[in-house]
Formats: C-alpha cells, sequence, structure tokens
C-alpha cells in the first residue's frame, strides 16, 4: 500500500536535524528539482518581499516569520515529514502516538504532495516552510518570468512517480465487492494499492494515469451534516481533512497488525472499521471510494 497525501500550511516549528545544504535535498530524483525551487523562493522573498506574499498567500499573521523560514529553507534544521506538517488532517493522524509498527509502516507508506519539495517520503527531512503549490515563483528553469509551482513539478513528478512509489505493474486483479453500493470487481494493479488523499490544488500533480491510474484509488471525504432534521451530504473542509487523517491512521494500524491493504475492499473495510462510512464507487478499471462521516451541530 502506498497512500499519498497533501500538505498542511500548519508546520512544526524547529528541528533537530541537519540542514539540506548540508545534507542535501536527497539522493533520488527531485533533489536537483528540489534545490533549484528552493533556491528560487529563496531569491524570490529576500529581494521582494511584498510580491512573494502576495504570490505565495502569506496570511498577514504570519508573513514575516513564514518569509524568514523560506529564505532560510536551505540552511534551517530539519525534522520528518510525518512530524513537520501539523494541519487537521495530522492532528487526526496523530503520528506521535503510532507505535512503533505503524511508524515503520508509515515510512515506506506515506508520501506527502509539496510545493517546494514535490512529494516527500513520511521519513524525509523537512525544514520550516510555506510554499503552496499555487503559487507563482520567479527564476525557475532559468525564466526570470514566475512559474506556477504546480507546472513545475508535474511533468518531473509524472516521469518520476512510478519510480517513487515503487509500482511494478501486474496483470489486473478482481475482488469482491463491499456493501450495496459497491461497483463489483475493482483492481489493484502493481506491487501496491495506491490510496490518493490528496486534495484538489495537489490531484493533478500529477494526475494518475496508466499503470498508476490502474493501481490507484482516489478517496474523497464527505461530511453528511444534520440540516432541519435530514443528513445532507457536503463536502466540508475542516471535516474531510480530519476523515482523511483517521483514514490514513487506520490503514497504517492496519497494515502494521498484518493486514495486506491491495484493493478498494481492504481500504472500505479498514474504514468501516474506525467508525467511518466507506461507498466504493466508480468503475471496475478506474474505482473511486467515498469516506462518510456524521456531524451534527446541535450535539
Amino acid at each position: 500500500m502506498r497512500i499519498l497525501l497533501p500538505p498542511s500550511e500548519a508546520k512544526a516549528e524547529g528541528g533537530d536535524g541537519p540542514s539540506l545544504r548540508a545534507a542535501g535535498f536527497g539522493d533520488g530524483p527531485l533533489a536537483v528539482a528540489r534545490a533549484e525551487v528552493a533556491r528560487a523562493v529563496a531569491v524570490f522573498c529576500r529581494s521582494d518581499p511584498s510580491a512573494a506574499i502576495a504570490a505565495l498567500r502569506l496570511p498577514a499573521s504570519r508573513a514575516q516569520a513564514d518569509l524568514a523560514a523560506n529564505i532560510s529553507m536551505p540552511d534551517a534544521p530539519t525534522m520528518p515529514a510525518l512530524d513537520r506538517f501539523v494541519g487537521v488532517l495530522y492532528e487526526a493522524l496523530a503520528p506521535a502516538t503510532l507505535p512503533p509498527a505503524a511508524r515503520a509502516v508509515a515510512s515506506q507508506a506515506l508520501f506527502v504532495s509539496n510545493g517546494a519539495f514535490g512529494l516527500l517520503g513520511a521519513t524525509e527531512p523537512v525544514p520550516d516552510h510555506r510554499v503552496g503549490m499555487a503559487a507563482a515563483v520567479p527564476g525557475l528553469d532559468g525564466r526570470a518570468a514566475p512559474t506556477v509551482l504546480a507546472t513545475f513539478w508535474r511533468a518531473r513528478l509524472a516521469s518520476a512517480l512510478p519510480d517513487l512509489l515503487t509500482c511494478a505493474p501486474e496483470p489486473v486483479r478482481a475482488v469482491g465487492a463491499v456493501g450495496a453500493s459497491a461497483v463489483g470487481a475493482v483492481s489493484a494493479v502493481g506491487e501496491h494499492l495506491v490510496v490518493d488523499l490528496r486534495s484538489s490544488d495537489y490531484a493533478t500533480v500529477p494526475s494518475l494515469s496508466g499503470p498508476i491510474r490502474a493501481s490507484a484509488l482516489p478517496v474523497r471525504a464527505l461530511t453528511e451534516k444534520l440540516v432541519d432534521g435530514r443528513w445532507a451530504r457536503r463536502p466540508l473542509s475542516y471535516q474531510a481533512k480530519q476523515t482523511k487523517g483517521l483514514l490514513t491512521r487506520a490503514l497504517l494500524l492496519a497494515e502494521a497488525a498484518g493486514r495486506v491493504v491491495k484493493t478498494i475492499d481492504d481500504v472500505a473495510e479498514v474504514a468501516e472499521s474506525a467508525g467511518l462510512v466507506a461507498e466504493p464507487r466508480g468503475t471496475a478499471t478506474a474505482p473511486t471510494l467515498d469516506v462518510i462521516t456524521r456531524w451534527n451541530p446541535t450535539a
């Protein structure tokens, strides 16, 4: 199993790991691109802070601190990506409370999409920063004009993703359906099922296609909100992030306990064992999964 997560804007400060300048930007196919982005962002934030605040959408209350963090990215202390991100999804995932076996699964299974680094493994060292995928940054690809980071990363990640996720295509394997609304025969292609929990800003960087799409399971988190005595299904942002964090935690704990998660049915069963409602959708060759929680604002 592999899990693709979005990052969070909220991040833990500090760290006790070596800087990227000292330890390098990794030894994989994204290392050179990561160093290029870090340099370009640092130069942008230092040379034109007002434009950088606007382009990077830095909140006024933290703009100066975020500028300083971005400028010092290459030289700042680091910590594992799984500990750096502390937003709603990661609060629900609660990595600090994962047992060692589940943490070990996370080190192999979790990948975080990120505007500054492209795609991060859970244990990769990361400095504090605030760089969204939608930001436009000058100085990339030898261009003075700003380049949107999603555009910069899309082609690079599309070519690197199979190796990063270590997906080896193999014949389609059909499995049984889960629940009355299941789509029937679904498949997991490759050694690992890829559970795609990325948010809209990151889901197309890159879009999953070809063999990876055949082994991928996009998951949509929805909330049933009690409105005038009836449950209305809504894509509420806070609850969606929380649901994705709870599902991620449940999947890590399940694999740590010895369960091999290879199909949409496996993911649905793990979700339901964690108290979530799972509704398989899509088609046999392009399955998707809705995971639903209920929220009563008056309770």
